[in-house]
């Protein structure tokens, strides 16, 4: 309980931090150099878009430049690139397959930019979206700026009543730890760091994950840069979710593991382990509850009952997911089905990383590509 509702109760009731000022586009004196460091696999069918995208975005083009680094791509992700008519965009092939990190790895220290801006190929950025993370920058204390990511399939129902849900959820609590300097996570699609912050991570640790901690144990601050908007599709299978969701949760884990929490400062720390590590717990915690609330009323404590009523409620209602509810009566057992795929994926991510097994490579989910190939046109994403 307190993993998800205690702790954003009592980020949010903290009192608050200034944010910076996004930049003016009369002060292009003053924006720093960026380069965006994209890592893609077999992206032909999006690379195109996601490089135009980020080249229209409204920032002085001799202070940007755009470096792929193509993950051994097996289809025409390479041509694609090469192909593309613009002497800001440049190309680094990884002959071998090693994954995301390991393709950063490869790229950054190539880079030219004060800031490093690190997204995905299947991710669109809003107008503004560039100008808003360096605008982020004019604080002295902060070393990662993040964005904020909405789902261009939001309505779709398995997203809307899982993924979306607890995703408007997740980003209501970074905001919170944003403005009160506690926010210690990024995210993957969206997000910037200082150059000098930059380091090589072992291939098995996602940047998101680890750079803010990296951040933090120096003494800087993460926090969403205001007008940093992305557009990106969610998984809308639940197969994809789970592995999705225990690939990140391994990767945390494992960073948790390598960098080791005494380097944090002690609010970072509280932050940190009441946010994710609270969380990803949150099964054997279940677990716990109910073999003490079934020992309990065995011994014949009425009490014990009620743990066991409330680990067991979502087992009873998702398998009644699949009946044709109404769609304003379905979400209870959708609800249900998602808390099951979550859970289950942080017992996975878990063992995983806690036994070294967090994987270094990626598998793109296939209903994360699907649909439109302007994502940006969706009416209820728009900016404005």
């Amino acid at each position: 309980m307190f993993a998800f509702f205690g702790y954003p109760c009592r980020v949010w009731l903290r009192p608050g931090r200034r944010r910076a000022a996004p930049l003016a586009p009369h002060d292009e004196a003053h924006w720093p150099r960026l380069s965006v460091l994209v890592a893609a696999r077999n992206e032909e069918r999006h690379i195109e878009r996601r490089l135009a995208n980020l080249l229209a975005q409204d920032y002085p083009a001799d202070k940007l430049e755009v470096i792929v680094a193509s993950d051994a791509s097996e289809d025409r992700t390479d041509e694609r690139v090469l192909g593309f008519d613009d002497a800001r965009v440049r190309l680094v092939r990884q002959p071998e397959r090693a994954g995301k990190t390991a393709a950063i790895n490869r790229i950054a220290p190539l880079a030219r930019g004060e800031i490093l801006v690190q997204t995905d190929a299947n991710v669109l950025f809003a107008p503004g979206a560039l100008r808003g993370l360096a605008g982020a920058f004019r604080a002295r204390d902060v070393g990662v700026a993040i964005g904020e990511v909405v789902f261009t399939n939001a309505d779709e129902p398995q997203v809307a009543h899982g993924e979306g849900l607890y995703w408007r959820f997740e980003t209501w609590t970074k905001r919170c730890e944003s403005e009160r300097g506690l926010l210690a996570v990024a995210n993957g699609g969206i997000y910037a760091l200082r150059r000098e912050l930059w380091q090589p991570l072992p291939s098995y640790i996602a940047g998101d994950a680890a750079e803010p901690l990296l951040a933090a144990a120096r003494g800087l601050h993460t926090v969403i840069a205001d007008g940093a908007l992305a557009w990106e599709r969610a998984a809308a299978s639940l197969s994809e979710e789970f592995q999705r969701k225990a690939r990140i949760i391994a990767q945390q884990v494992a960073c948790a593991r390598w960098l080791g929490l005494r380097a944090l400062p002690w609010r970072i720390r509280w932050s940190y382990v009441s946010h994710k590590l609270l969380r990803y717990g949150v099964p054997f915690l279940v677990a716990g509850s109910l073999a003490s609330g079934l020992l309990a009323a065995a011994l014949g404590f009425v009490w014990g009952a009620i743990p066991v009523a409330l680990v067991l409620a979502p087992v009873v209602l998702a398998p009644l997911a699949g009946l044709p509810w109404p769609r304003s009566l379905a979400r209870p057992f959708q609800l249900a089905v998602y808390l099951l795929v979550i859970n289950a994926a942080a017992l996975s991510g878990v063992v995983r990383g806690w036994t070294g097994r967090a994987s270094a490579v990626w598998e793109v989910p296939a209903s994360t590509r699907a649909g439109s190939d302007r994502q940006e046109d969706s009416p209820a994403h728009r900016v404005g």
